[in-house]
């Protein structure tokens, strides 16, 4: 596994920009030579919070070329979902769309002005910019910093992947909902 420490990095603050650096971070990847222990694994480490480490993996095993998962370490996403036959879902580090959904309607049902602060937060990680305020203290869900530092990179990994569509318009869109 090729460790890459990001967490000093500054990234671009607008969305081409964004793009393009991942991308061409992904190109310096050395490649591998099978699908097995000679495969090229990278870990970019983005950022820590409260202990946990924020960082995108590559490959991402969906087939989609430029694309990874985002990862934190020390949460399982899973917890309290369960499958078709009711069993609890397998554990994952992997944050998904659903998960920030659910995580934002808790809050947003515990602390409508409190989330109308986030929301302010989240339109200014959509627009590429670092938020200002980090620090709300909902009771539900997950840290709103953690959150926050996901949504960046959930909206450039659609950016990556959906490009030539809405790319990260279509999380944004469904947390507008909400």
């Amino acid at each position: 596994m090729n460790i890459i420490d990001l967490s000093t990095h500054v990234f671009s603050t607008n969305r081409e920009g964004l793009r393009r650096e991942l991308i061409e971070m992904f190109l310096k990847e050395e490649p591998g030579q099978d699908r097995y222990e000679l495969a090229s694994r990278n870990r970019y480490v983005i950022k820590e919070i409260d202990g946990m480490t924020i960082y995108l993996q590559r490959p991402a095993q969906f087939n989609n070329g430029f694309d990874f998962t985002l990862n934190v370490s020390g949460i399982n996403f899973n917890l309290g979902y369960f499958n078709d036959k009711g069993n609890q879902k397998r554990s994952t580090t992997r944050p998904s769309h659903e998960h920030i959904l659910d995580d934002l309607s808790s809050k947003k049902v515990e602390n409508q002005v409190l989330y109308a602060e986030l929301k302010e937060q989240i339109d200014r990680v959509y627009n590429c910019n670092l938020p200002v305020r980090d620090d709300f203290s909902f009771n539900s869900g997950y840290n709103a910093a953690i959150i926050l530092e996901c949504l960046k990179w959930l909206f450039a990994e659609q950016d990556i992947t959906y490009w030539h569509y809405s790319g990260r318009r279509m999380l944004y869109d469904a947390i507008n909902e909400i």
